[in-house]
């Protein structure tokens, strides 16, 4: 899940590197660093913590690099130590290597190594890389990476420098993505794991595939592939205008995010409804709707909160499309053998568009002759390019590692979808009108909840002081609440559960005392009742309770200890203003418990390792 880059060319290569870090941080926090050549000899600077610290560092060093490479790390091997913290360099301090991914037989190969007399100073993998080189260099700086790559297992992004080679940078990849970027004109040339991570938009960007290596000098790139024939790669340009990043005024990203929701809803239906018609269309879809409507099979895959959205959707296609639809953790799925035929049509769900897992999974079914779509917020993203076609979230930067607004977007643009699906088969017009009119109260009725927060402020404060808590809902709500126990799991470190109420009375209700705090989400109509009953359970075995509920609805009051009233809405789209009360719940629980809001323990942005 690290970040990695690289510039070489006229500018302060040490600055533009800690510019792309400030991009690549959400990737992971736990320590950075950089390398580069000046004077014929490899400088570094590797801090611990946060990417401040490391540039808290660099302003006491006189660093003038020729060229660099940078680093902002999630610890996979070893502990997150300055010692652990990348760049890694061979014992004789001539190589420099950054590293995004997991080398499987570092043992071995450290193993070896040992054997031949080799000093270690790190607990990592990715310092046997940088040690291999050493051993494999004769002169020939590239082929010594070659040798060196077909002794690895595993998969990585990487980017190599050499003291003995000031002008150039090596970059390779194996199923992590390596963006790079070039210009002529200014001679100049800058490697990433994250193409958006490049300041500059007027820049050629090619991207790597599978065991490609790289040459990298100011202005020019020449690509091999593993037996190190050159590659012939076509470059485009990126599209889209660099966004300024800030907290508007909000003590964190993340309550910003979640504030945001009223609009980036609308962004996400913006242009994408024909209310005459009770429909949805997306421009960007390369579908036919013939080809849409031969699908007999629906399979989503994706990873946490994407997941949840995922088996939201999953029911509500079943609902009102009447498609036969399953959602997959994509973890879980790349390792089985499925059954996919060539009329399933494959939904890959990833707000980054890098998750390993689910790239890894939509590789898998491609294989078997599936279509796949992609629902994403980020473009010239690796999903971007696997997928047949991708419907963007239009979300904007999502800078805290918590997602709030992507998922709200992503419930959105799958519920248009699913619609568009309804509509071509069974649903009528009047039907999709009064869907459409629903989902455009959406932005109006999350307003309606963020109205609310100093009365969920409130109830968070009381309910802080507990350390175990039960989310119980039915239908719709009871994904909801896997997305609502993820959040306060996620910042609050708290131990939360996501369970379907019904299903307490089959172990579960054994856990129920004061100490336990149950939330039931009780938005879904059709089941309302068959909850309620399901807290009196609870409330006779001493548990507190927490009920987010409709506006006006019977009886919860005398049930649970504490009620949030939420707008009506219909069952099918009541996740999302739920979903934005549970987040506001545990952000202001978070922020009573004094923990890192936006970037908390153990997490990164984008999981891009196993």
């Amino acid at each position: 899940m690290c970040g990695i880059f690289g510039y070489v060319g006229p500018r302060n290569s040490a600055q533009i590197c800690l510019d792309g870090l400030r991009h690549l941080e959400y990737r992971g926090y736990d320590s950075a660093g950089i390398a580069g050549i000046q004077d014929g000899k490899l400088l570094s600077c590797k801090e611990v913590g946060k990417l401040h610290t490391l540039e808290t560092s660099l302003k006491n060093e006189a660093l003038s690099l020729e060229l660099a490479i940078a680093h902002t790390r999630w610890a996979t091997h070893g502990k997150p130590t300055k010692e652990n913290a990348h760049p890694h360099f061979d014992e004789h301090n001539r190589i420099a290597v950054v590293h995004n991914g997991i080398i499987e037989n570092h043992n071995a190969l450290r193993d070896g190594l040992l054997a031949k007399g080799v000093t270690f100073k790190s607990d990592t993998d990715s310092e046997v890389i940088a040690q291999l080189i050493a051993q494999h260099y004769e002169g020939d700086f590239l082929a010594a990476v070659q040798k060196t790559l077909g002794l690895l297992q595993g998969f990585w992004g990487l980017a190599i420098i050499h003291k003995d080679h000031p002008d150039q940078i090596i970059a390779a990849a194996r199923e992590n993505p390596i963006a790079i970027g070039y210009n002529l004109e200014r001679k100049e040339a800058a490697v990433s794991s994250d193409a958006n991570a490049f300041s500059s938009h007027d820049l050629h960007v090619l991207f790597l595939h599978n065991d490609e290596i790289a040459v990298i000098k100011a202005g020019e790139v020449d690509v091999y592939d593993q037996s190190t024939v050159k590659v012939n790669k076509t470059s485009e340009r990126l599209h889209g205008t660099a966004q300024t990043i800030s907290k508007n005024g909000f003590e964190h990203f993340m309550l910003k995010e979640i504030f945001e929701q009223p609009e980036t809803i609308q962004q996400a239906f913006h242009g994408r409804i024909l209310e005459e018609e009770g429909t949805a269309i997306f421009d960007e879809l390369q579908f036919t709707s013939k080809e849409l409507l031969s699908v007999k099979r629906i399979l989503i895959l994706a990873c946490g909160t994407s997941w949840h959205a995922g088996c939201i959707i999953a029911s509500l296609l079943e609902n009102i499309a009447r498609i036969p639809t399953h959602a997959e953790i994509a973890s879980e799925f790349r390792y089985k053998n499925p059954i996919v035929s060539e009329d399933t049509l494959v939904i890959a769900i990833s707000q980054s568009g890098e998750t390993l897992d689910t790239i890894a999974a939509v590789r898998e079914v491609k294989t078997k002759g599936a279509q796949v779509l992609g629902i994403c917020n980020v473009r010239n993203s690796t999903l971007t390019r696997e997928a047949h076609s991708c419907l963007f979230l239009r979300a904007g930067p999502e800078i805290s590692v918590c997602s709030t607004k992507a998922f709200t977007s992503q419930l959105t643009v799958l519920s248009l979808f699913t619609l568009m699906m309804a509509r071509l088969r069974n649903m009528s017009k009047e039907e999709g009108q009064a869907f459409l009119a629903e989902l455009l109260q959406l932005p109006t009725y999350v307003y309606e909840v963020l109205h609310q927060k100093e009365k969920i402020q409130a109830l968070a404060a009381k309910y802080s002081l507990f350390e175990q808590f039960f989310f119980l809902g039915r239908h719709y709500m009871f994904p909801t609440c896997l997305e609502a126990a993820l959040k306060l799991k996620e910042i609050s470190y708290l131990h939360a559960v996501g369970y379907p109420s019904g299903e307490m009375k089959h172990g579960p209700i054994a856990l129920v005392d004061p100490e336990l705090v149950v939330i039931a989400l009780c938005g879904n109509h059709r089941t309302y009742d068959k909850i309620l009953s399901n807290l009196m359970e609870v409330k006779a075995r001493g548990g507190p309770i927490l009920a987010f509920a409709p506006e006006g609805a019977p009886q919860v009051d005398k049930i649970a200890d504490d009620v949030i009233r939420i707008p009506v809405v219909i069952d099918e789209l009541a996740t999302i203003p739920y979903s934005v009360a549970c987040q506001l719940f545990a952000y202001y629980i978070a922020k009573e418990r004094g923990t890192d809001i936006d970037q908390p323990r153990n997490l990164a942005k984008s999981v891009t390792v196993e």
